[in-house]
């Protein structure tokens, strides 16, 4: 369930049930893997995976983290959510964006 503040903002979520491993132990996509190289066109790396039919299926296979698929997801359906406005999705992008800054200021000290 998500828990907003009486501002309208995004702060967190809570009873969140996972039917996949918890997010602290899957893979961190955040690290860093060898770098891809690109001119500019279509590169391997906006292929979809085959049999992907919705967002975890790409949230999965790319290892993310739970605050980097959390801002993956609120980007795709940004502003359609019921009952869910526009800044209701950006807050919620910049809740996890900023957990997510922490953890690489973390790793990068």
């Amino acid at each position: 369930m998500s828990v907003i503040d009486p501002k309208g903002r995004y702060i967190g979520a809570r009873n969140v049930r996972f039917t996949s491993p918890p997010p602290h132990s899957m893979p961190d996509c955040t690290k860093p893997g060898a770098p891809i190289s690109s001119d500019g066109g279509s590169t391997s790396y906006y292929e979809l995976p085959q049999g992907a039919t919705e967002l975890n299926d790409l949230i999965e296979h790319k290892a993310m983290s739970f605050a980097l698929g959390n801002i993956f997801k609120a980007c795709y359906r940004f502003g359609e959510k019921d009952a869910a406005s526009r800044m209701y999705d950006l807050n919620k992008i910049i809740y996890f964006a900023e957990r997510l800054k922490k953890v690489e200021e973390r790793r990068a000290a």
